[in-house]
């Protein structure tokens, strides 16, 4: 039994030691497939990365070769014909019509052999640059071999930009020297093309000199350009062997750089693949692994510790570890599938009409099976079987484009709900590549983009409609304010009853300006305001702003200057209007906001950019100014640097605003410097060309004679403007017939002819239009009357609506003395009265009629300021006739001529009507001075008598 037993027991070791022998072999199995199945991972990726690397790096060699090789032998093209053309060689021409790469060279330029750039490609850049110190002359200069020098990245003198030049000597057939020939290669051409091949988040390309230096690489920064490369030892070897690849150690294991040194150039391309999210699947993967053996481990030595009864647990820790095995072998397996695939389908065909790549993505989109997976089949299948499913996406032999490899054919293909771009491009050597892209949802998106313009094109109709009501709303009460307070002004009245009627009339005047900013923006918002080109005579300009604003500015005792230079041209091509309504918008914010001092107007020119002439127009002040920061927001809407600004000077807030939408459809740019409590300078610059024709003068003429005693016919149906118009008729001496509507309007102008018809567009029974219509229409005494329109809205189309209507005129209400003075004698055929000249040289008339528009007391402080101001031009005047400067004196004659106009003083604009080149004599300058004072005096005189 012992013996049994003892035998047992040696049986029972036996089996135990049998068991743990079989254990730890079993255990090394374990932990040698492990590490076996990690390293072989590992070689595969390093494989995988490695020829990718050298594919990469063989195929960017060719590229770069092909590049080079092509714009070496354009060089030596253009030498050839360079030599044979002499002098009539056509640099531009040569190039456009015969080089290919026309995106990877900046620039072709011939240097001469005195080192001066004869002849470039790059439009607009300097003759005869100085290129004599450049490294890729020099080397030719030294030098008589028929080589091609590749230099480092350099900043061109004529391009501006940074390149590669390739350049070769030209000699003649005696071997002298006659120049260089550079093509400048732009590196970041061959960056951008680097950047669209997918490497892996590590992965890189670079192109490198021999000298280590950096001519090009995929996200090619100014730093880099031209920098050293990192691995010289690297490049040394490539250059020694043709092509080195270096292998990632340790946790960079599966990275791989190639190195290949590109044959007869002394250029090296490095290719680094480097997949660093797959590195860490893949580090992950051999952890799992490596602590599912070591629980295999523990596993077996507790089998071997319990005994037999533990081996099932062994076997089914050995099925997971193949279950794990077979995991990663799925997930390695599903990431080479998600890299082989891009965003985009691609297919390319050979010149051999084969599709050497296709990728999933193609046959998704294409909708092929999967036995097209395969490469290098005939593309004729792939079109066999589009023509059997009814597609037309690939189309033909061609790709669906013209053989151009300088054209990218873009179309759009509609396979059931997916739309797909395809572009396709032809290959220099036969073949063509074309890809495919989903852009279905972009699709959606500009159709809803569409549908939002339309949405926002309707709400600004509504705005543009909603604008024109207000106008009318509010122009209307302003008409029967403002009009009753210039009739009120023609009474008597005590001083206490002119102060609050002149408060009433700025009242209305103020709200009227606020309203005209608010319409004015609404235009320029809405595009309805074009900008007109004409001829604009800019001194005449700049005084009429002087002549209009200058009594405010004296009002408050503030001087206003105009300065000229003497470069600025008489005559510009420009739109006038516009230019004065930012200057009077500038001004007068330069008056509201200026308490002590004065203003100064200055005109220069200035040259713009691109080259363009053009004037810059500052308007200084010495007013409150603006604190620092506060510029920012000048030029915007409803805009004003505090609360407390618009409190003391009032204002919307939209005057900047304006000029400045002015200024930017004018093609110019608007600005202010200003510091606060000094005062600022608002400036504006636009193109002004110098205008072909001359251009009328800006000043304003004397104010027309008016007919008197004419039969009006007024169509109005406000009992208010009824009550104004009449009124301001009847005080110029008409006769006024009031019709309620067009109808009744129709009945009078059947049976009475008038002079004049005065026509409201918006009545009822019958509107202004209709009514203009059936008179125009008719055969009755009032058919060919002037018909003006009389309208509280202010937009262009009201203004068209009347003259298609066939009315002669339109005017904007509110309406004042002066405005229906003006329209009344452009249009009436009844005879002006004689004019009336008093012995100082005064037209009576049109003084009266000023001083009845501006009332008497202001009337006489404008001719007081007359008076000072034409002293002190007297004395410019003298001092410029000693000089002999007819320029100055065209500028200050202008100025007195065009105040004195406004002013009726007839004498005056007569005596200023001389040439100035004949006041610069001595004599006539004398005998000029001599009745200008004499026309002051009597000015003068008046004056006291008048106090």
């Amino acid at each position: 039994m012992a013996q049994s037993q003892v035998s047992a027991q040696k049986s029972v070791r036996r089996l135990i030691a049998l068991a743990s022998a079989l254990g730890f072999a079993v255990i090394g199995m374990i932990w040698t497939a492990v590490e076996m199945d990690i390293r072989q991972e590992q070689a595969f990726a390093q494989r995988t990365a490695s020829q990718t690397a050298q594919n990469y790096a063989r195929l960017f060699d060719e590229h770069i070769r092909q590049a080079i090789n092509e714009t070496d032998n354009t060089i030596k093209f253009i030498r050839q014909d360079y030599l044979r053309g002499g002098g009539a060689f056509d640099l531009q021409a040569w190039v456009t019509n015969q080089y290919s790469f026309k995106e990877l060279a900046l620039q072709f330029t011939i240097i001469g052999a005195d080192g001066r750039m004869e002849t470039t490609t790059t439009a607009g850049a300097t003759p005869r640059v100085d290129l004599s110190d450049r490294e890729h002359f020099r080397v030719h200069l030294d030098a008589d071999q028929d080589t091609l020098f590749i230099s480092k990245p350099v900043l061109g003198r004529a391009s501006g930009r940074w390149s590669i030049q390739l350049t070769r000597r030209i000699s003649d057939a005696d071997g002298t020297f006659r120049g260089v020939i550079v093509a400048s290669l732009d590196p970041y051409y061959l960056s951008r093309f680097y950047e669209t091949i997918d490497l892996g988040r590590g992965g890189g390309i670079a192109v490198v000199g021999r000298d280590r230096v950096v001519r090009a690489m995929a996200g090619l920064t100014r730093q880099a350009l031209g920098s050293r490369y990192e691995g010289e030892e690297a490049l040394s070897r490539a250059l020694t062997d043709g092509l080195v690849v270096e292998m990632g150690e340790n946790q960079e294991r599966g990275r791989a750089t190639a190195y290949r040194a590109i044959n007869d150039w002394p250029l090296i391309v490095a290719v680094r693949v480097d997949d660093t999210d797959a590195r860490q699947r893949r580090i992950a993967t051999a952890a799992q692994m490596r602590l599912i053996a070591t629980g295999l481990t523990v596993g077996v030595l507790g089998v071997i510790l319990l005994g037999i009864a533990y081996w099932r647990r062994f076997g089914s820790a050995l099925a997971a570890l193949t279950r794990s095995k077979a995991a990663a072998r799925a997930a390695t397996s599903e990431l080479a599938l998600t890299l082989n695939n891009m965003a985009q389908g691609i297919l390319m065909v050979d010149g051999n009409g084969h599709v050497a790549v296709v990728n999933q993505n193609a046959l998704d989109l294409l909708g092929l099976p999967a036995t097209f997976t395969r490469q290098g089949f005939p593309l004729e299948v792939l079109l066999l079987h589009e023509r059997a499913t009814g597609e037309s996406i690939v189309m033909d032999e061609q790709g669906g484009a013209p053989p151009d490899p300088d054209h990218l054919a873009v179309r759009e293909h509609v396979r059931g709900n997916t739309v797909l771009e395809i572009c396709t491009r032809h290959l220099s050597g036969g073949g063509f590549v074309q890809t495919y892209t989903d852009i279905t949802e972009r699709k959606r998106f500009e159709t809803a983009l569409r549908d939002a313009r339309d949405v926002a094109e309707k709400a600004s109709q509504v705005r543009t409609a909603f604008l024109a009501t207000m106008s009318h709303e509010i122009r209307t009460p302003l008409n029967g304010i403002i009009g009753m307070s210039s009739i009120l002004e023609t009474t008597e009245l005590s001083a206490q009853q002119r102060g609050h009627l002149k408060t009433i009339h700025e009242c209305g005047e103020a709200l009227l300006d606020i309203v005209n900013d608010v319409l004015d923006y609404a235009k320029l918002d809405s595009g309805a305001i074009q900008l007109e080109q004409t001829a604009v005579d800019v001194r005449g300009l700049a005084t009429s702003v002087r002549e209009m604003l200058g009594p405010r500015a004296h009002e408050k005792k503030l001087s206003f200057d105009v300065v000229i230079a003497d470069d600025v041209p008489a005559s510009i091509e420009t739109d006038g209007t516009r230019i004065r309504q930012v200057l009077i918008n500038l001004v007068a914010n330069a008056v509201k906001f200026t308490l002590t001092g004065g203003i100064i107007l200055s005109v220069g020119s200035r040259t713009l950019a691109g080259g363009r002439q053009g004037l810059r127009f500052s308007i200084i002040d010495s007013g409150i100014g603006l604190a620092e920061g506060s510029h920012v927001h000048l030029f915007k809407e409803f805009s004003q640097v505090d609360a407390s600004i618009t409190r003391r000077f009032g204002g919307t807030g939209l005057g900047l605003a304006i000029c400045k939408r002015i200024v930017d459809a004018m093609g110019g740019e608007i600005g202010v410097e200003s510091t606060l409590g000094k005062g600022s300078v608002f400036w504006f610059d636009v193109p002004a060309p110098e205008a072909k024709a001359v251009a009328q003068p800006a000043e304003r003429a004397a104010r027309t004679r008016l007919p008197n005693h004419l039969s009006v016919l007024l169509v109005e149906d406000n009992a208010v403007n009824q009550q104004v118009a009449t009124l301001l008729l009847t005080a110029m001496g008409h006769t006024v017939t009031v019709a309620d509507h067009g109808q009744v309007a129709l009945d009078l102008a059947g049976r009475q002819a008038f002079d004049v018809i005065l026509m409201d567009m918006h009545m009822p029974v019958m509107d202004g239009v209709r009514t203009a219509q059936a008179l125009r229409a008719g055969t009755g005494p009032n058919a060919h009357t002037a018909i003006i329109g009389l309208t509280a809205n202010a937009f262009a189309s009201d203004r068209q609506a009347c003259l298609d209507a066939g009315m002669d005129d339109f005017l904007a209400k509110p309406v004042t003395r002066a405005k229906l003075e003006a329209v009344v004698a452009r249009h009436s055929s009844a005879p002006a009265p004689a004019e009336q000249v008093d012995q100082g040289g005064v037209d009576l008339s049109v003084r009266n009629s000023l001083f009845d528009a501006i009332g008497p007391e202001v009337g006489q402080r404008l001719v007081g300021t007359f008076v000072d101001e034409a002293r002190r031009l007297l004395a410019d005047i003298r001092t410029a006739a000693d000089k002999g400067d007819v320029t100055a004196l065209e500028g200050l004659l202008h100025q007195i001529k065009g105040a004195a106009a406004n002013l009726g003083h007839v004498g005056i604009v007569g005596l200023t009507s001389v040439a100035p080149a004949e006041l610069a004599q001595p004599a006539a300058a004398v005998q000029f001075v001599g009745r200008m004072e004499a026309y002051l005096a009597a000015e003068e005189r008046a004056l006291h008598r008048a106090a």
